[in-house]
């Protein structure tokens, strides 16, 4: 009788579908994170167009303008800005961050892409054969959350849902007043660019020059009141505004195609 069930058993084990086992959910985090980089890297290019303007108008004070040329200190403060934002941009779209957080909300946090795809059964193999993906059929026929690819594919807005909500949190969270990395990068970068013009125009003398301490505050409350304006108007409705509907939704077949190829 024991030997007659193993066959049973063995034909049960072959059909049952596996889940996304760790290399799967890296590489779909990754694969998320691929389409909504430049997602990020477009808000940012915004904020820099903002930063660059807004530092432009405010005023350089004469007691700089007697040692270097005004257009020199808001150049030097063009190249600031660009360099912090270019950094920040390459530290928020880095996989530690970026795929990190889509891996968090998508198989770790509340109602994970996790647990048993057997039970109602919906597909007649456990993966594919080594070297072929999951097919579009078998994603649609997979209409219930649980742990394999074709789980995931089914549930694709709900997940993309879930990735942008990360993404805004994240990017809010670093544009913080209090604690945000890009908010002291920028402070930072505007503060070491007026000391260095400073210096470039034989006059670093003057960096603990009263006028010149209250000309970078000026610069300082700009960006802080810009980033404050950008995180509201551009951050929160990422994927949301009309200009990003292409930039959002013109790759769904790409991704389920990355998600199916995973076992």
């Amino acid at each position: 009788m024991l030997f007659k069930s193993i066959p049973v058993l063995l034909l049960a084990a072959a059909s049952t579908a596996l889940a996304c086992e760790m290399d799967c959910r890296r590489g779909v985090s990754k694969g998320f994170a691929h389409f909504y980089g430049p997602v990020i890297e477009e808000s940012v290019n915004n904020l820099q167009l903002k930063l660059t303007d807004a530092a432009s108008k405010v005023s350089v004070p004469s007691i700089i303008t007697q040692n270097i040329d005004s257009s020199e200190v808001t150049a030097d403060l063009e190249n600031s800005i660009k360099y912090s934002l270019d950094n920040f941009t390459t530290m928020a779209t880095a996989d530690s961050r970026l795929a990190e957080g889509f891996y968090q909300v998508i198989f770790n946090e509340e109602l994970p892409y996790k647990g048993d795809c057997n039970n109602p059964k919906r597909l007649t193999r456990k993966m594919p054969p080594p070297g072929e993906s999951w097919t579009m059929d078998e994603c649609r026929k997979m209409d219930y959350r649980c742990g394999n690819p074709p789980s995931i594919c089914y549930a694709l807005e709900d997940v993309k849902q879930r990735c942008i909500g990360r993404m805004r949190r994240q990017m809010i969270d670093y544009s913080s007043p209090e604690t945000g990395a890009l908010v002291r990068s920028l402070v930072l970068g505007v503060r070491k660019s007026v000391h260095g013009s400073l210096q470039k125009g034989a006059a670093g003398k003057l960096i603990d020059n009263a006028e010149v301490g209250n000309y970078i505050t000026k610069l300082v409350a700009v960006i802080n009141r810009d980033l404050s304006d950008w995180v509201n108007e551009d951050v929160r409705q990422l994927c949301d505004k009309p200009s990003q509907k292409e930039l959002c939704n013109s790759w769904d077949d790409d991704i389920r195609k990355e998600i199916l190829r995973w076992p």
